[in-house]
Order: C-alpha cells, then sequence, then structure tokens
C-alpha cells in the first residue's frame, strides 16, 4: 500500500469496524507510506469526543499494529548491518545459498558475506532493501 489515505478531521468517521476496515484494512505495516495512514487514522480517532466500542477497537488494533512496526524498526536501528542481514534471514527462513541466489551470485557469495570475509556492495544493498521492504540504511 503506497496510497496516503486523507482524513477530513471535521468530518464523521465511520462508527463500525467493517466501514472502517473499508477505509485502511488493519494489517501488518511494511514502510513509513503505511505507518503514516495508519496514523492519521489513528490521531482522528483518537480525538473523538465519544467512539463506539468498534472505533475503540480499531483504534487499538491499529495501535497494536503501529508498535509492532515501531519495535520491529528500533531492532534495526540497533544493529550493524551484517547483523540486520542475518536477522532478516532468520526471519524469513533464509539461507546463506539463498542469499547468493537473491543477489545473482556465485553460491559461495552468501557465505563469504555472512562470515565478514566479504562486505555488500551497493548493488547488494539496493537488492536486499528491495526484497526485504527495508530502508537501504538497514544495512550500513
Amino acid at each position: 500500500m503506497n496510497t496516503k489515505i486523507k482524513t477530513d478531521k471535521t468530518a464523521t468517521l465511520p462508527k463500525t469496524y467493517r466501514e472502517l476496515c473499508a477505509l485502511l484494512m488493519p494489517r501488518k505495516i511494511h514502510d513509513e507510506a503505511e505507518l503514516e495512514a495508519a496514523q492519521e487514522i489513528m490521531d482522528v480517532l483518537a480525538v473523538l469526543p465519544t467512539r463506539t466500542p468498534d472505533q475503540n477497537d480499531y483504534l487499538e488494533t491499529l495501535a497494536e499494529l503501529v508498535e509492532a512496526y515501531e519495535e520491529h524498526a528500533v531492532k534495526f536501528t540497533k544493529r550493524s548491518g551484517l547483523e540486520a542481514l542475518k536477522f532478516l534471514l532468520i526471519e524469513n527462513g533464509l539461507t546463506a545459498s539463498d542469499l547468493s541466489r537473491l543477489l545473482g551470485t556465485d553460491i559461495s557469495l552468501g557465505y563469504r558475506i555472512l562470515d565478514g570475509e566479504r562486505n555488500l556492495t551497493t548493488k547488494h544493498i539496493k537488492k536486499l532493501a528491495q526484497h526485504f521492504h527495508v530502508g537501504p540504511e538497514v544495512f550500513l
């Protein structure tokens, strides 16, 4: 999802969970654009003088999704590029051989990168960032 949700703060938000889901389906947040869309709706819901039980549930769900995304993002900022790569490979069930195939190189390169014998090139970083849906700074 790369579309930004525009919410008019003076407009009435839907009252039912189903209608709120039509506005923005609650799901795992993958990038900053999705984060911003969820936060916009949360901001509007949070300042409503009264909320329906469905609006409360929806707000709580979005808050949990935002928190999970932010926790995940913090994990990357505290890791070196190599640690982040290893973490992503494990989390996605990928091996050093898979890394080599992903980078489009000979099978030994993945092992050498993970052993610290070789560094990631700019081309590798771009491929990894695109594949894992993260910013390239994660691997620096």
